[in-house]
């Protein structure tokens, strides 16, 4: 499906019907990594429209030169909510940047976010100033660099950088929910936008954020790309959070520990209801 903000077509997909929840993926991936770790959830849940969407630049929505900025970014995202969601009342998923991006809507007291799940966000966009562990330890499967070495997957690195744990079980869901956007995302924009426009203008304003309704931040111990440590000290004054930091996991905690990121994610639902 196609949502046309401006002269861009934003795909998304949807599924289910009832109350809505926009779905929100990292930068440079795309909805993939999101449906792939919801969608089992609700197998069993019903009553919810899971919308999952890929971000300017990203997945299977092009690039436009006019998409300079954060701000930029936020503004489309809103209109892509007033067309597909409406006057509704919504939740949202977000993960990472996509969380980022959650938060700039939540900052906006006009949108109708009923409630919140946040894993791994991003919430300090200059990398270089992220309290991040140092040296983390990961579990390594024995004999699993020779056995994807042997599927000759291209990009297959990218799961050695990000892992903690290294198994059969996380490269397949890897391979399947996470790489296959990299063969769609436009580099040259991401890179761009990374570089001169990944924060808000309100960036320092989100350490006021008032948010009353049900927010979960779901966090990995070693994740040492957004760390767990700035979430907690931007969102600790929220009346209504739940916060966690998981060991034994980092940036691909939803395929690394599925059964506490289902457990945590099914809670939030339940305290929203």
């Amino acid at each position: 499906m196609e949502c046309l903000i401006n002269d861009l077509p934003i795909y998304y997909e949807e599924y289910g019907s009832g109350r809505p929840i926009l779905c929100l993926h990292r930068f440079t991936e795309d909805h993939g990594l999101m449906k792939g770790c919801i969608e089992p959830l609700f197998r069993n849940i019903a009553g919810y429209r899971r919308i999952y969407l890929d971000m300017p630049g990203m997945g299977k929505t092009p690039a436009k030169d006019w998409i300079k900025n954060a701000d930029i970014m936020l503004d489309t995202l809103k209109k892509f909510v007033d067309k597909v969601i409406g006057n509704e009342g919504f939740l949202l998923i977000g993960a990472s940047y996509g969380a980022y991006m959650s938060l700039g809507m939540a900052y906006d007291t006009n949108m109708k976010i009923e409630g919140m799940f946040l894993f791994n966000p991003c919430t300090v966009p200059d990398s270089e100033k992220r309290n991040v562990p140092d040296d983390v330890e990961t579990f390594e499967e024995e004999g699993i660099e020779e056995f994807i070495e042997g599927e000759d997957v291209e990009n297959s690195d990218y799961f050695f950088d990000e892992a903690v744990v290294l198994t059969k079980e996380t490269w397949s869901r890897y391979k399947n929910e996470v790489l296959p956007a990299y063969k769609l995302t436009n580099t040259e924009f991401c890179e761009n936008y990374r570089e001169n426009g990944y924060a808000f203008s309100f960036n320092s304003e989100l350490q006021d954020l008032q948010f009353p309704n049900p927010v979960t931040v779901f966090t990995g111990r070693q994740d040492d790309s957004a760390g767990y440590e700035d979430s907690w000290k931007l969102l600790k004054h929220l009346p209504c959070l739940t916060f966690i930091a998981l060991d034994g996991v980092g940036p691909l905690m939803q395929i690394e520990n599925p059964e506490a990121f289902n457990f945590h994610l099914e809670g939030w639902l339940k305290r929203i209801n």
